[in-house]
């Protein structure tokens, strides 16, 4: 199947030079899939934790981010219905107590423990916790089949993984072998940081670290200008006779360059393999910590979700890999482009009951080193909020039930009410019957 993808029409004009007829090529289209990284931008650090924050009336109530790319009309609606909910269950907003990182006088002039692999947390302010308004499903696929979206860059699911082109992430996890080799490359770091203690996972100073870890996110790697895409994972010698053992692969790709919350993702476990559409909620890695688990990379931020857990061995499969450039040449590579990872909802949670799900610190929780749980808003806990994701297409009743409990106010006066209810559901149906796709 073709790589290339028309965005738009090729443009001819006609001109005249000495004499002669000359063709003008207004070269638009088509853009090959595999140039596609110059396009993409990586991916920004939403939480700004090396930044204060500016001005209170910044802060945002509802996060419409994960509906960039679909019709406005559509996230319009979407952000109607819920604002519409949140009015009548008449609920001040969640705070949050927010941290930066700082960096200390001894770290400008030693380079000591510089983020992340150290932290010095600075409260900034309280700041509102925004309600994540995420699309079902079923409205992203058929949007993103469409005509309309795939003129406008968006990666039918159908193709995502063998036609993902040039962005992408991927994670490996593996049972070394006899043979297997410490492959050369980093732990995954948060948004926008580099580690600076690269050389602690040499294989000088650690031949047996990412062996040990059993799991590696790959990265576009070129040794010399003369060379060409170097196989991070090669060492490993997977597949080969006393190599390592393939257990699990996470593909990842963006579903639209511009939306950093939707996700594509091909999930191999053993001999099965599952696609489906994931969310990014938050950055998968912090500040380093030092008492991480055997296995656990100590730049994770520890994520727990009673309900749904998947894991191979130790290895999360809700932390996914973000998706990077890969760039088709040495001299186009980002040298600064590190390997990050996201933790994400996967095609389970969207199948549950429940359509609102939160993220709270758990008691180990620290600045700049969260500890996160992931439960359902109707699950009674005084562990403070960190994220709030809600499914939009949700009928009133139960996103009005669920929203209150979360906010600890009371849902009676908005069900108890026939004109709100039926308020509120001629804006879900705009919502739910929304012509995505056709």
């Amino acid at each position: 199947m073709s790589r290339f993808r028309i965005l738009s029409s090729i443009v001819i004009l006609f001109t005249v030079v000495g004499g002669a007829i000359v063709a003008i090529f207004s070269i638009k289209a088509p853009i090959p899939q595999h140039w596609s990284y110059r396009q993409f931008v990586p991916l920004p650090d939403p939480e700004r934790r090396q930044e204060p924050l500016g001005d209170e009336g910044e802060d945002k109530r509802v996060d419409m981010s994960a509906f960039v790319g679909m019709p406005e009309s559509y996230s319009e609606a979407a952000l109607h219905y819920v604002e519409a909910v949140f009015s009548e269950i008449k609920a001040a907003p969640i705070m949050r107590r927010r941290f930066y990182h700082e960096p200390r006088e001894r770290d400008r002039a030693r380079d000591h423990s510089p983020y992340p692999d150290g932290a010095n947390p600075i409260s900034d302010r309280e700041t509102v916790v925004s309600i994540s308004v995420l699309p079902r499903p079923d409205a992203v696929k058929g949007w993103a089949a469409s005509n309309e979206a795939c003129n406008a860059g968006w990666i039918d699911p159908k193709q995502a993984v063998e036609s993902r082109g040039s962005i992408y992430g991927m994670t490996l996890i593996f049972e070394p072998g006899q043979l297997s080799v410490n492959p050369i490359s980093l732990p995954a770091s948060p948004f926008k940081t580099e580690i600076p203690s690269w050389d602690v996972y040499t294989r000088d100073h650690n031949p047996n670290y990412f062996l040990k870890l059993g799991k590696i996110v790959v990265t576009p790697s070129y040794e010399s200008p003369n060379r060409l895409l170097t196989d991070e994972s090669a060492d490993l010698r997977l597949g080969e006779k006393g190599g390592a053992t393939l257990l699990g692969q996470i593909i990842t790709v963006p579903a639209f360059l511009k939306n950093h919350r939707l996700r594509w993702v091909s999930l191999k476990n053993g001999a099965d393999v599952r696609r489906f559409l994931a969310y990014s909620l938050l950055d998968g890695n912090g500040a380093r910590q030092v008492d991480k688990p055997k296995g656990i990379s100590p730049y994770v931020r520890s994520l727990v979700c009673a309900q749904h857990q998947p894991r191979i061995k130790q290895q999360d499969l809700l932390l996914m890999p973000a998706p990077l450039g890969w760039p088709t040449s040495f001299f186009e590579n980002n040298s600064s482009e590190n390997a990050h990872e996201e933790w994400c909802l996967d095609d389970w949670f969207s199948a549950q009951k429940e359509a609102c799900w939160v993220i709270r610190e758990a008691e180990d929780s620290k600045p700049l080193q969260e500890s996160f749980l992931l439960m359902p808003a109707s699950e009674p806990s005084e562990r403070p909020v960190f994220f709030i994701a809600l499914f939009a297409e949700t009928e009133p009743a139960q996103l009005v039930t669920e929203l209150a409990t979360l906010y600890k106010v009371s849902p009676d006066a908005p069900l108890n009410s026939a004109e709100t209810m039926t308020r509120l559901q001629s804006l879900y149906e705009k919502v739910r019957d929304f012509p995505l796709g056709k």
